[in-house]
Parts: C-alpha cells; sequence; structure tokens
C-alpha cells in the first residue's frame, strides 16, 4: 500500500495505479526461487548465532504466508475457522510455483483500475488495503504471491523506499510478524508406572541414535494414590535424568539448567536403568567405549 502511494498522500492517482499495475504484470512473468532460508543461515553466521540443531526449517515469513487462500471464494466462508476444504496452499507449495489460477488483474482489481477514462480519480489506498485484506482475502493473498518471488530475498521489492515517511513504521510492522516454521522429532511418554517410564525412555534413546530430538515429554498419569507406586515413580524418573546429563560419567554431569552444586549421585533406580542401556548417558557423554553419543 504504501509503496504505490509513493507520494505519500493516503491516495492512488492515475500515475500510481499504473506503476503498481506494472509491478503486478511483470511479477506475473517472472518467477525466481527464493534464497530466503540461505539468506537466513548467512544473516546468523555473520551474527555469530547458533544454527538449528534439531529442526529442519520449512518456511519463512519472508516468503509470505505459507497458507494463503489460492481461489476466488466467498469471504464470508473462506473466513470461518471450520469451513471444509478451504483452497489454500500448504507448506509444501514452494513461493515461485504459487500462480493464480484467475485473472487476478480482473477479479481483483478491474479494468476500472486503470481506465482513462477515470484518470481523475484518485483511489483510498486504505480503502483498497481493506477491500484485498479483508473483503476478498484472496486476493491480497495472490497479491503477495505473485509479488514476492520475483526476486530472490528479502521484501526490499514490495516496501516503500527508504525516503517515504512511513518507512519506518512499516519495517517496524512486518518485523513483527518474522518466524520460522521448522520440523522436529519429538517423543511423548504415557507414564502409568515405573516401567511404562522406563520402557518410553528406552524409545527415547533408540531414537536418538538415528535422529535428533528437540524435546520428549512426560506425563506423570499413575492410577492409583498408593504411595509407594508414587514414589517408585519419582524415584525412576530422578536417576534416568540424572544418568541422562551425564550421572554415570566421573563428573556426574548435570542438566543445563542446575546448578553444579547441587548435583547429587546418581540414585539406585538410575543405575539400574542405564546398566541396562548401551550408553552412560544422553547426548553429549561418553558411553561405555569411549565414543561421543550424538
Amino acid at each position: 500500500m504504501h509503496r504505490a502511494d509513493a507520494n505519500g498522500d493516503g491516495a492512488l492517482d492515475m500515475e500510481e495505479r499504473r506503476v503498481l499495475l506494472a509491478h503486478i504484470t511483470t511479477a506475473l512473468q517472472s518467477r525466481v526461487v527464493r534464497k530466503s532460508f540461505e539468506q537466513q543461515v548467512r544473516a546468523m553466521n555473520v551474527s555469530d548465532l547458533p544454527l538449528p540443531k534439531v529442526a529442519t526449517a520449512m518456511w519463512t515469513s519472508a516468503d509470505g504466508f505459507p497458507f494463503a487462500l489460492y481461489t476466488p471464494a466467498d469471504a464470508s466462508i473462506e473466513e470461518k475457522k471450520n469451513s471444509l476444504n478451504r483452497p489454500m496452499y500448504g507448506l509444501k507449495e514452494l513461493p515461485h510455483t504459487r500462480k493464480p489460477a484467475f485473472d487476478f488483474l480482473e477479479f481483483c482489481l478491474t479494468e476500472d483500475f486503470a481506465a482513462e477514462h477515470l484518470s481523475d480519480v484518485k483511489v483510498d489506498a486504505k480503502m483498497l488495503f481493506r477491500i484485498l485484506a479483508k473483503e476478498y482475502p484472496y486476493c491480497g493473498d495472490m497479491l503477495l504471491a505473485i509479488l514476492i518471488p520475483s526476486m530472490e530475498t528479502g521484501l526490499h521489492h514490495l516496501l516503500p523506499p527508504p525516503s517515504h515517511k512511513r518507512y519506518q513504521e512499516v519495517v517496524k510492522a512486518v518485523q513483527k510478524y518474522s518466524y520460522t516454521i521448522s520440523s522436529t522429532e519429538s517423543e511423548f511418554i504415557m507414564a502409568k508406572s515405573a516401567e511404562t517410564l522406563q520402557k518410553g525412555f528406552s524409545k527415547v534413546m533408540r531414537t536418538l541414535r538415528w535422529h535428533t530430538v528437540s524435546q520428549f515429554c512426560v506425563n506423570d498419569d499413575v492410577e492409583t494414590s498408593v504411595g509407594n507406586a508414587v514414589q517408585r515413580m519419582d524415584s525412576t524418573f530422578k536417576g534416568i535424568l540424572q544418568g541422562f546429563f551425564g550421572g554415570m560419567t566421573p563428573d556426574r554431569g548435570r542438566s543445563p539448567v542446575e546448578k553444579i552444586e547441587t548435583v547429587e549421585d546418581i540414585n539406585e533406580a538410575g543405575r539400574a536403568y542405564w546398566s541396562s542401556q548401551v550408553t552412560n548417558g544422553g547426548p553429549g557423554y561418553m558411553d561405555a567405549v569411549g565414543a561421543v553419543v550424538t
């Protein structure tokens, strides 16, 4: 909106409308493979930030909204979260493959947008933005899908120039919606007893031999009020975690959030569990034959 409104007066005159149409027409004919992830990795390296260890990036907001609408539809229906068969893109449709299945210019802007007999008319920029974003959301989504892949990286080709009076405001607003969607491996343990806890954690360890695990979650689901069963569960859980963070190693290890002065020797339940495992602890610790567990 602010890029099209070059003079910042809040209205699009005929020249500004023609420039916008030319921008869209050119973008429809120029589709390039986006390099947003490569730029993201480069920026993290320059900033000396660690790269993800257990997550695989699938989409970045620099490439637009992943679940954009792509067909003309009744906006009143499409805005309902529970409506069935919503026509939208997914994470597998790359930006440069997203093309309108309809005449975008005719459907969303109409031939009157730059008609010569309407050259004296000025279009309210905010009104146009509201129509594209709210009343006909497939138009707004498709406009971004058309414009974004006309360049390899960034959003500079959608933003107003730095000299525009609303430039800083626009950049800050866009930054609020900066995100990356990633895929990760996770494990969930329904711990109904000490035995099911051990079995569930053994599955985590087997997964770690071949994959990375971003998180494992344990649900304490003991179905008895007998104190002994609860205590056994707590003791087993504590022992397993002690061993996972290096309790079987000479320095006894510790979790990333544990103070060194609070580290305890691994308990009996933990020793019994980890002595039955191939490794003497979780990732990053030395196993019994001296190889680093990855």
